[in-house]
């Protein structure tokens, strides 16, 4: 097991309180002194870890997408293929505090990489695994007779996603405590819509 040094230990600390300030006030309301504050350490602590402020938000950019793939990364794998989606979809939607913070965090980054081209990169790197993710998932589905075979499994993947991000963004408009199964009941009409009827 690898051991954490304590630089690295505050870099974490300091990019999980900028994730939280992203998440509360946007990216707008990113500053190093509001991340220190919210951090509970020196201003001087943050610009020794981060030369400048675009500098400590790639790093809780990476940051991030590291917590949402490791949360991804334990759901446990069991049959129907489809089934463990769903659950996988069940990670990255805002269903609780914390999945909340992680999809406005999200989608403040998506909106920022549509004009920065470092920040794009970034986003496209994580978006790329996510998609070889999808891509096996609807690969194993059709070997285990789940789907219709003759998919082109990237471009589903890439519908998947689209519809994933586009039901996240609606949740995330809703107002607190406000139900939201109309809007999820898109994710589950599409996998009903691949699946296969069970034999008779």
């Amino acid at each position: 097991m690898a051991i954490t040094t304590v630089p690295d230990a505050r870099r974490h600390a300091i990019g999980s309180a900028l994730l939280r300030v992203v998440a509360r006030d946007g990216l707008d309301g990113v500053s190093l002194r509001a991340v220190a504050a919210e951090a509970a350490t020196s201003l001087g602590m943050v610009q020794r870890q981060f030369a400048t402020k675009d500098e400590m938000l790639l790093f809780a950019l990476r940051l991030s997408g590291e917590m949402t793939g490791e949360r991804i990364r334990r759901v446990p794998f069991r049959g129907p293929v489809l089934s463990t989606l769903r659950r996988i979809v069940d990670e990255l939607l805002p269903l609780d505090e914390q999945r909340i913070t992680e999809a406005r965090v999200y989608h403040a980054f998506v909106a920022k990489a549509a004009t920065r081209a470092d920040f794009a990169d970034v986003v496209e790197k994580q978006d790329r695994g996510f998609q070889e993710i999808l891509v096996s998932v609807f690969a194993t589905a059709e070997t285990e007779g789940e789907i219709a075979p003759g998919h082109d499994h990237a471009a589903l993947a890439r519908l998947f996603s689209s519809v994933l991000d586009g039901t996240s963004a609606a949740m995330l408009a809703r107002p607190p405590g406000a139900p939201t199964a109309d809007i999820t009941a898109g994710l589950d009409e599409l996998l009903r819509i691949l699946q296969l009827p069970e034999p008779t």
